[in-house]
């Protein structure tokens, strides 16, 4: 019975992790893609502004980013359900997986918590939208 219980447990958890939003990253003419509606009133967590500084004087430094500047405007796409649910989110490929990472974490956490909404203008779900940072 024991075992029978974490099977149920573990098939329960599988199923759990495949309907959770999904964060990939794309490249591509996102021009036609409907804008998404933005509430103006989250804002990325500090913790994760520090990732960003973080990688910039690392791994991702270049022109626009490094230890004591950065400049990044960052495309991003979100694909909400009929229900207005997030399914998935992309953001724009910049050859740089640690901040790709941190900002399509961070569209997804806002997303999820309402800041960015769809219209209703796009049947098949996908809006798009951007962050800027400027940290000095």
């Amino acid at each position: 019975m024991r075992r029978l219980g974490s099977a149920i447990l573990a098939a329960t958890s599988a199923s759990m992790a495949l309907a959770s939003p999904q964060v990939s990253t794309a490249g591509g003419d996102w021009s036609n893609i409907p804008l998404i509606k933005t509430q103006g009133s989250l804002r990325i967590s500090t913790e994760a502004i520090d990732q960003i500084e973080a990688a910039a004087a690392g791994p991702c430094a270049r022109s626009g980013l490094s230890k004591k500047h950065v400049e990044l405007t960052m495309p991003f796409l979100v694909k909400f359900s009929s229900q207005g649910a997030v399914e998935r989110v992309v953001v724009r490929e910049m050859q740089c997986a640690a901040i790709e990472q941190v900002i399509g974490g961070a569209v997804l956490q806002l997303a999820k918590a309402g800041e960015y909404r769809p219209t209703g203008e796009n049947i098949e779900g996908w809006y798009r939208g951007e962050i800027a940072l400027s940290l000095q």
